[in-house]
């Protein structure tokens, strides 16, 4: 989704769907085995050198064509519900306020009915064709919503297959990380607790449940979490 403002740059980004005016998106014909929807995007990050980018999307009612599930992807749904339907017929579904993970080159296709609006981090690498995957199985994950799961601090959720993209769900006891560079993207929603980032210049930023944010690699940021802290945290290899 090209979008020359949001090249990559550092900082800490807060995603707030309600404050971004989404544009239209140019769509093919061929993509769909639905009548042609309407969608729209707010690209709020992007790194063309790796294939990564950060937004917003929506659509009306559609079905996308059957094929490879194009990158892989983490996602936070806002408003509507999808099903992603494999060769076999069956289908793996998401409703509000769930965040999902869909694994690159999955045979698949896109499903709802009615509007849907989603948070989205999406890695495409431009130098690689979509791998050859012939099942769907374990493709598509809802991801579990108990902040208690954790167990040791953290649980592993999803890696994908070159390990340049990791989903964890993460459990905080209080504490306090001094500022340094971020060694990789990282965005996080905030299921319970609080996390306060600090940049460079000292301004913190503030983000409770429900919350997203999202901090490029190289940026430098100080965390302070609150007890009983719980995250979903996908990083990404710049």
């Amino acid at each position: 989704m090209p979008n020359d403002t949001a090249a990559a740059r550092q900082g800490i980004f807060r995603i707030d769907p309600d404050r971004l005016a989404l544009v239209p998106l140019e769509l093919d014909p061929m993509d769909f085995q639905s009548p042609l929807p309407v969608q729209n995007y707010y690209l709020i990050y992007e790194d063309p050198a790796i294939g990564l980018a950060v937004g917003i999307w929506d659509t009306t009612t559609m079905q996308e064509a059957f094929g490879p599930y194009p990158g892989d992807e983490f996602i936070t749904v806002l408003e509507g519900s999808f099903a992603i339907i494999n060769g076999m017929g069956g289908a793996v579904t998401g409703s509000p306020g769930q965040s999902a993970t869909f694994r690159n080159g999955i045979p698949v296709s896109w499903k709802q009915e009615g509007y849907l609006r989603k948070i989205y981090l999406t890695l495409i690498p431009p130098d690689l064709d979509p791998p050859q995957i012939a099942s769907a199985a374990g493709g598509v994950k809802i991801l579990p919503e108990d902040p208690s799961r954790p167990r040791g601090g953290e649980e592993t959720l999803f890696q994908n297959d070159a390990g340049t993209m990791t989903v964890r769900l993460r459990g905080y006891a209080e504490t306090t990380i001094p500022a340094a560079p971020t060694q990789m993207h990282e965005l996080c929603r905030i299921l319970t607790g609080e996390m306060i980032l600090t940049d460079a210049a000292g301004q913190a930023h503030r983000f409770g449940p429900g919350d997203h944010a999202f901090v490029p690699a190289g940026t430098i940021v100080a965390r302070d979490m609150r007890a009983d802290t719980a995250a979903y945290h996908v990083t990404v290899t710049a």
